[in-house]
């Protein structure tokens, strides 16, 4: 092999390494102090060569050995880099509002769930009913030995930290199913309503099962509900979607075909058929945030969220009112009388509480 090949063969050697041919000749110049002869000498005695260099080995100079030796750590560099990169986890960023929200929920009594775990039943957290419908296969069966199932209460929500750092935020009455630890895959069950802040994970994908299909995302924050009554929009109670607030995720429907999705794109899921629409993400953003965000809102569809949320009912002195539009933003964790006073200053249209029941109108 003459010079020519050899330099052939490292500049191969340091394209697939990406390496950075500046720092080699720098890392040279370096070693050149060093008393090469002597060096060699020892090493040739240390595997039993003699210093009679034949015709094969003539190639092996010390200036040869010194470079192959550098592209050799720089690639191996390289990779631990990548690796390091690629496997790193990286939890989201619970921003200021979503921190007091959770407080706020707490303080005032919103939270609300019942925990159960794999060693308190006694048994597998997931019944073979569940598997199926849910499409569990074998590897994910393992990681829920060791489990737990969250289910808000009617009229609670919870938030719950994943072993990866994800934070899931659960409306009232939706289950949550997920591994202690998760393995080299990060797998969920859904069945309601959550708000999901994905930890960052190139290595491993993360999966939200739920009965109509799969939603897979690596890192980002999006809302979804498989419920027929749907909390942040009562016209759409005969429908599951998926908002995705940032990021990039698709969805596989049962029996179907994977649907990419965009920042700000709904994307409803109704007995395996799909459709996309474009809207402002801000309402769901708000609900994660505590905050009921309206615009343009119908003050039925108002109430109807109130009525749920704070066990009450209404009754409208005249159909008409029904149909009074409202802006604005309510702090969900607030008493429902300085959110009815914010209705009426905004309607400005009388709006009283009497022992359970929202009047609108004289």
């Amino acid at each position: 092999m003459n010079e020519q090949k050899r330099l052939d063969h490292l500049k191969e050697l340091m394209v697939l390494g990406n390496i950075d041919g500046n720092k080699v000749k720098r890392s040279c110049e370096l070693i050149d102090q060093i008393d090469d002869e002597r060096n060699m000498a020892q090493l040739r005695k240390r595997i039993g060569l003699s210093d009679k260099r034949s015709s094969r080995t003539s190639f092996l100079t010390p200036r040869f050995y010194r470079i192959a030796a550098i592209v050799i750590l720089l690639i191996l560099g390289g990779a631990y880099w990548y690796h390091r990169d690629y496997t790193q986890v990286t939890p989201p960023v619970i921003t200021q509002a979503v921190q007091t929200a959770i407080r706020q929920s707490s303080m005032s009594g919103m939270q609300g769930a019942e925990i159960t775990s794999s060693q308190t039943v006694g048994n597998a957290i997931i019944s073979h009913e569940e598997q199926v419908l849910y499409h569990v296969d074998e590897d994910f069966v393992e990681q829920l030995e060791e489990a737990r199932r969250v289910s808000t209460y009617h009229d609670k929500e919870y938030w719950v930290t994943l072993d990866d750092g994800t934070l899931v935020h659960l409306n009232y009455d939706s289950r949550l199913i997920y591994p202690e630890k998760f393995g080299d895959r990060r797998d969920v069950i859904l069945d309601g309503e959550a708000y999901f802040m994905v930890a960052k994970d190139k290595s491993r994908q993360f999966v939200v099962h739920t009965a109509q299909g799969d939603v897979k995302v690596f890192g980002t924050e999006f809302y979804i509900t498989t419920s027929p009554r749907i909390a942040q929009d009562p016209t759409l109670s005969n429908k599951g979607y998926i908002v995705l607030v940032q990021g990039s995720i698709s969805f596989t429907p049962t029996n179907g075909k994977e649907q990419m999705m965009q920042p700000a794109q709904q994307l409803f899921f109704t007995d395996g058929e799909l459709s996309i629409r474009n809207i402002d993400p801000a309402p769901y953003v708000a609900w994660n945030e505590g905050k009921f965000l309206f615009e343009d809102c119908p003050l039925w569809q108002l109430m109807d969220v109130l009525e749920r949320w704070h066990h009450v009912k209404t009754i409208y002195k005249s159909e008409r009112l029904k149909d009074l539009r409202f802006m604005g933003s309510l702090n969900r964790y607030d008493n429902v009388e300085p959110t009815l006073k914010a209705i009426e200053k905004s309607t400005g249209v009388s709006v009283s509480l009497s022992n359970g029941t929202v009047i609108v109108g004289e």
